[in-house]
């Protein structure tokens, strides 16, 4: 019985005892508050797994060791005898309703991590010569099935990991595009994550979205890379706001929100240095019309999105609305990002490579638009992040441009001076926030 039961069970007797309610209340009390079924604790979980990895580990070795003198048709059956036992131990355990569910799922688990070493085996017996990525593909892929078929987040996670393996690997490795691979990890393992309502399964998808992304789109080209990281950073950022504002999977704002403003204030403090503007934004193009259309089509198309998507967030503010309906979830910051998104896409069509200080001047102003507003509404408000936020922001960009920008010894120390400063104040203003604020917490 846990502890929270515990207490109700004990504090209901008392009240009987002292005749504040009756023995029959008491009972409905408690039918109220059942016990949670059983699980297995987390240390037993773990500690079981990490025997159970050891010990496949050590059969591995074992059959290592004594691979060669091994029948084919023994190799075979110890590779689809291991995993068929290993699943079908796993699913027994996984159906049923008590801890037993959980081991089963870690079961489950080594025996598709066994179908991933399986397939390298069966290809050393028979002497098969294939490109090996595809190895990851089909690892992957066996995973996302069971992940879908129990549904299990381990095997959801396994699939992540390996089918980013296997995306990064064509990209990188081998200098091949493969498109479909990004969409494929944010719709299938997305679809689960929204499925499971699964935060940190989703946060583990697009990690590899934007893994697997990136080694895409520099097969394409290396212009390309910034624009398509900005504007889906930009589309993440909408999605925040709108799975909150429509509750539709709201706990997966935070992992839009994370990825979205990470990638977005990294792009943007590179888009700061004129040095990197001309790379970045991709002025120094290929001539050859290798990929032109897939060139297109991550030029152009996570920009649509991206501004549909803040089509949608801007959509109860059209003229002509009512005032009093309007959502209170957008601040003057976060309209910077569709804007930042349509003026990345603007100088990077004008190809203005002779104007490297105006074009990085504009964005080093949003970045310093960005970081007031944050830092002005959290005094204003008494918030610690945009506070600590906007704080960073200007001393990040003050610390850049004081390589780049301020040659004088005496202008530098006059900047930081200025900088010091306006810390100082905003220290002094969110102070007075903090205090106002809890006083009309005390107050009311």
């Amino acid at each position: 019985m846990s502890k929270e039961v515990r207490w109700l069970w004990e504090q209901s007797d008392g009240w009987i005892a002292k005749g504040l309610i009756s023995k029959e209340q008491a009972g409905q009390i408690r039918k109220l508050y059942p016990e949670p079924k059983a699980i297995l604790p987390w240390g037993t979980i773990i500690f079981s797994g990490l025997g159970a990895a050891v010990a496949g580990l050590g059969v591995i070795l074992l059959l290592a060791y004594n691979w060669q003198a091994i029948p084919k048709a023994a190799k075979l059956a110890v590779i689809f005898g291991g995993l068929g036992g290993l699943h079908g131990a796993g699913i027994w355990l996984f159906l049923r309703d008590d801890w037993r569910r959980q081991l089963g799922e870690a079961v489950s688990l080594l025996g598709t991590m066994l179908f991933g070493a399986g397939i390298w085996l069966v290809a050393q017996i028979y002497h098969i010569e294939e490109h090996y990525p595809n190895g990851f593909l089909i690892w992957g892929l066996g995973a996302l099935a069971m992940a879908w078929a129990m549904p299990s987040l381990a095997q959801a996670l396994l699939a992540t990991t390996v089918l980013c393996i296997w995306g990064c690997t064509e990209g990188w490795g081998f200098d091949r595009a493969i498109h479909w691979a990004p969409l494929l990890i944010l719709a299938s393992l997305g679809g689960l994550s929204w499925r499971m309502r699964s935060p940190l399964l989703l946060f583990f998808v697009l990690a590899a979205f934007a893994f697997t992304l990136m080694s895409s789109v520099q097969a394409v080209g290396d212009g390309l890379l910034l624009r398509v990281l900005l504007n889906f950073a930009v589309l993440f950022v909408a999605l925040t706001i709108l799975t909150r504002r429509h509750q539709c999977f709201a706990e997966s704002a935070v992992a839009w929100g994370f990825f979205g403003w990470l990638v977005f204030l990294i792009c943007l403090y590179l888009l700061t240095f004129p040095g990197l503007v001309d790379d970045l934004l991709g002025w120094h193009r290929e001539t050859s019309n290798r990929f032109k259309l897939a060139r297109l089509v991550y030029g152009w198309t996570p920009l649509a999105a991206a501004l549909v998507a803040w089509g949608g967030v801007g959509w109860p503010f059209r003229p002509g609305s009512i005032r009093e309906r309007r959502p209170r979830d957008c601040t003057f910051e976060q309209w910077l990002l569709p804007l930042t998104a349509i003026g990345c896409q603007v100088f990077a069509m004008a190809e203005v490579s002779d104007a490297k200080w105006p074009v990085a001047g504009i964005f080093n102003l949003v970045f310093l638009a960005l970081a007031t507003a944050w830092m002005a509404r959290g005094c204003r408000e008494g918030l610690l992040r945009p506070t600590i936020l906007g704080s960073l922001l200007l001393v990040g960009l003050t610390t850049a441009r004081y390589f780049d920008l301020f040659e004088s010894l005496a202008v530098r120390g006059l900047i930081f001076l200025l900088v010091g400063g306006l810390l100082f104040t905003e220290g002094i203003l969110f102070r007075h926030a903090r205090r106002r604020a809890q006083m009309l917490k005390v107050q009311a």
